[in-house]
């Protein structure tokens, strides 16, 4: 059962007698497997499903994951498994063993739900969790080397551009059918959590889709803390 749950996270197919060797995954497609994988354990966990709903957040209409922190065990045989998911750091070498003589591994994000932030080509490339143990001092965590965008790169046809501080914000809103079906969201990560990775997107997406209220899209995180509208308000 262990291996059966280490083969579904990397989307392991059995390699013929020549094809001996391990899976090694680009960084997109391991995360992207990590993330359905998280995404999967959602159904079978009560706890996570009482968190969200005390969110008011649905699972079935959003990109949302759990993190059990039980993905690596009984997988020591699966050492692709355990060596990128310490590369990407889902797994933090402890330097100790366990009880059963094998290396104890720390696991990154426990206990917390997780979102997907995404590259350019919509493709997973980093992952942020919130701890569901303590609402009132919710943990935040995102795994090292942090990079891309949630949900999504505003795409080219984007009209209406919505910016949330934060990712619960954005899932809130994608919830709302209105909004979903003609705005486009994107999360910022925390009240200085405006990033080069967001301004660059939102230039980009600016210049084939124009605001219709005129505004110059600044170009630098300092511009977007101090410029102001027409009506003293600060944008």
């Amino acid at each position: 059962e262990a291996i059966n749950k280490a083969k579904e996270i990397l989307n392991h197919k059995e390699p013929n007698k020549t094809e001996r060797t391990q899976l090694n995954q680009t960084r997109e497609q391991f995360l992207g497997n990590m993330h359905q994988y998280f995404k999967n354990a959602i159904s079978n966990s009560k706890p996570a499903q009482e968190y969200l709903q005390s969110r008011s957040l649905d699972h079935k209409k959003i990109e949302v994951g759990y993190n059990t922190g039980q993905f690596h065990h009984g997988a020591r045989k699966e050492e692709t498994l355990i060596n990128q998911c310490l590369e990407y750091g889902l797994l933090i070498d402890k330097d100790i063993l366990g009880r059963t003589g094998e290396k104890a591994y720390s696991v990154f994000g426990k206990w917390s739900i997780c979102f997907a932030l995404k590259n350019k080509e919509n493709k997973v490339v980093s992952l942020y969790f919130r701890s569901i143990l303590n609402d009132k001092e919710s943990k935040h965590f995102y795994l090292k080397n942090r990079q891309g965008l949630h949900p999504y790169y505003p795409k080219p046809t984007t009209k209406h551009l919505i910016l949330t501080e934060s990712i619960i914000d954005t899932a809130s809103l994608l919830q709302i059918k209105p909004i979903a079906e003609n705005y486009s969201l994107l999360a910022c990560y925390g009240t200085n959590g405006l990033t080069e990775e967001h301004i660059k997107s939102i230039k980009e997406w600016s210049e084939v889709a124009p605001s219709p209220l005129g505004y110059r899209v600044p170009t630098s995180i300092n511009e977007y803390i101090c410029k102001k509208n027409d009506y003293g308000q600060f944008i």
